[in-house]
């Protein structure tokens, strides 16, 4: 099997899921060796894709015992074409973010409603890792990325947490490129202090708010971004 395409991890992805789905995995899958020898793609191709799956819990890692393939009802119904659709086109990623508004606005709302306490631990423990690497845009966006993703689990909804998880992961990459531009992380942060504090005070319609209209300023960048390579 000869990967051809310019994004070798996609591709991998693609090829995994189908393998998947015609019933080519038991529940222990191969070594990383074996997978990449599979793919005929190198083994920092197989771990970033497999890094990828294990974020949208497709598999597992098991310290020790290897990489498990996680039981259909564990895991997100995820095809090879809406794979291509999540992890690799830049032209979707407006449709990307027009979906986390509405699934993030959702878990807002949850979140203030079930939160726990170790909820809220994860949420404090990103607000101040985010006060702390202000000057600094690849650490910061880590933990704005860890941020959301102690909002989805708060709301106590894993189909909620893990598609939250994947919409997240689709972009990733592209996240510290934000941060370059001026006063956009004073003001992201400003807007995780104002989410959080709602949030832990069970006002689940601000909360909300706040985040839908957090994910408007990733929208605005992205059609900005299409635009100018159009032009």
């Amino acid at each position: 099997m000869k990967l051809k395409r310019t994004s070798l991890v996609e591709e991998v992805i693609n090829a995994f899921i189908r393998d998947v789905e015609d019933g080519l995995y038991g529940e222990k899958l191969p070594s990383q060796k074996e997978l990449a020898n599979h793919y005929q793609v190198s083994l920092i191709v197989i771990r970033e894709a497999l890094s990828k799956l294990s974020a949208i819990g497709m598999i597992s890692f098991q310290q020790g015992k290897g990489t498990y393939l996680n039981k259909p009802g564990e895991r997100p119904f995820v095809t090879s074409e809406f794979s291509s659709l999540i992890f690799h086109d830049v032209k979707n990623l407006r449709a990307i973010v027009e979906a986390r508004q509405i699934i993030e606005r959702e878990t807002s709302s949850l979140a203030a409603i079930r939160k726990t306490d170790k909820d809220i631990l994860n949420m404090e423990e990103a607000i101040h890792m985010m006060k702390k690497n202000l000057n600094d845009n690849d650490t910061f966006a880590f933990w704005d990325l860890k941020f959301h993703n102690a909002v989805a689990q708060a709301s106590n909804n894993p189909v909620l947490h893990k598609l939250t998880m994947l919409l997240i992961d689709s972009y990733r990459t592209e996240v510290s490129k934000f941060f370059q531009l001026p006063g956009v992380i004073e003001k992201v942060f400003t807007e995780h202090e104002g989410i959080y504090k709602n949030i832990l005070e069970g006002n689940s319609d601000e909360a909300s708010l706040i985040m839908y209209s957090h994910l408007e300023m990733p929208e605005k960048i992205f059609l900005a971004k299409m635009a100018e390579s159009e032009n």
